[in-house]
């Protein structure tokens, strides 16, 4: 029933939310190619035991565990920010992350051409959509062995190797405040969930991504009910809306971090707060233009130009909050992009709730406002030794910041080889 799907998904959003916030972590602290590789090769298996689902108990515990794989998003991020320079990770991270959304609408559609296939060989409705389930965990299977033997964690080689490499150089270099880079891995991973979890501005950027992913994982949710009450289309043309909406993420999420990348090189990490907070202002207004449209005002195609427009503008935000992620807690960016993944889920689930309760285009108008508050608390971060939007770093906080050129190598903090350049230079 349509509740006990509801229900399910909200299960599965939770398990996302709590995974995200442990797994980076464990990732800073086992590195990102045992996590993940352990992640989908362990996860795999609820993928195929829904092929076998008899029951709601049975289906609500299958989508359950499969709402962990949520997790990989995470890995993702912390992965290319340890490979990727410091003026192209905004860049590296939203395109690897919008590419991963816009995989997911892929798998979708081979999905619905296997069932085609199964139901054009004689098999049932019931029997054609269990065997066309049973491909993506296949998929996710060998992805995750081709991540263990084919990767690296990093530029530098594997984790263990590495761990294993300082801990047999007998230096006296003082502590730099990346604790002990030869600790155990549940030490690091804790340490590192603490020290972003006590970070004010992670939270600020937990709530950014709260109305920017978490806003579009509700608009593709509802759009074509929303689109049939405002716009009165039909399923099908509002269900084509939607794809050009998801079709964005070809390239708008790129575009948010090429935007934080090219604000960097211009003004440091001053520039990519002053981009994020552009970016999320913009969709929020865009938001409320899009919702105070009808069809006598806007029409079908001002209603697909706008929200083209707010599909590139919430893409971009994502973007940007991933590009400045790095940034926040350089020893803890597992921590870091943990959290700030989870507030995306959690957007999710406060929207969702909204529209239950005021319906689509009450709660729509609501959280483009959310939204644009959301982008005003952008300007109160500061970061130490670079300063915020109208603010310059003191000239204290900069000489603090300043790293003699021998000591910008790479070492490990909190769990992870990340250069004392801030931002995963290397």
């Amino acid at each position: 029933s349509a509740s006990d799907a509801s229900t399910t998904t909200i299960v599965s959003v939770a398990f996302t939310i709590i995974i995200r916030i442990i797994c980076g972590p464990v990732a800073d602290g086992l590195g990102v190619r045992l996590t993940y590789t352990c992640m989908l090769i362990v996860l795999c298996i609820p993928g195929f035991l829904a092929v076998f689902v008899q029951d709601f108990g049975q289906l609500l515990v299958v989508r359950a565990l499969i709402g962990l794989i949520g997790g990989s998003f995470v890995l993702t991020q912390l992965w290319t920010t340890l490979m990727f320079h410091s003026n192209i990770v905004g860049l590296a991270n939203a395109t690897t992350a919008g590419w991963g959304n816009l995989g997911g609408g892929a798998a979708l559609v081979v999905i619905a051409l296997c069932f085609g296939g199964f139901k054009s060989s004689g098999y049932d409705n019931n029997t054609a959509w269990r065997a066309s389930l049973a491909w993506p965990p296949c998929v996710v299977f060998l992805t995750g062995f081709a991540i263990y033997f084919l990767s690296d964690d990093c530029p530098y080689g594997n984790y263990t190797e590495l761990k294993k490499r300082k801990a047999e150089q007998a230096t006296d270099e003082p502590d730099d405040g990346g604790g002990d880079p030869t600790a155990e891995p549940a030490s690091i991973a804790g340490r590192s969930l603490k020290i972003a979890a006590s970070n004010w501005r992670v939270w600020i950027l937990f709530v950014v991504y709260m109305f920017c992913f978490g806003l579009e994982l509700v608009v593709n949710g509802q759009i074509s009910l929303y689109l049939s009450q405002a716009f009165a289309m039909s399923q099908q043309e509002g269900a084509l809306v939607g794809g050009c909406f998801g079709l964005t993420n070809l390239f708008a999420r790129s575009f948010g971090g090429w935007m934080s990348d090219y604000a960097y090189k211009r003004w440091s990490v001053r520039g990519r707060i002053w981009s994020l907070f552009l970016q999320t202002i913009m969709e929020g207004i865009l938001m409320l233009i899009f919702t105070h449209g009808t069809y006598e005002t806007y029409g079908p195609g001002g209603a697909l130009a706008v929200l083209i427009f707010w599909g590139i503008t919430v893409q971009a935000t994502e973007g940007g909050t991933y590009g400045l992620v790095p940034f926040v807690e350089p020893s803890a960016v597992g921590g870091v992009a943990g959290i700030v993944g989870a507030g995306g889920n959690t957007g999710a689930l406060v929207g969702n709730t909204m529209v239950k309760y005021m319906k689509v285009r009450p709660a729509f108008a609501g959280l483009g406002w959310l939204t644009i508050c959301a982008g005003f608390l952008v300007a109160l971060i500061h970061m130490p030794g670079h300063g915020s939007m109208f603010c310059a770093a003191d000239p204290i906080e900069e000489k603090k910041d300043e790293k003699p050129a021998q000591q910008q190598q790479p070492q490990q903090q909190g769990g992870q080889y990340f250069s004392q350049q801030q931002g995963g230079q290397y």
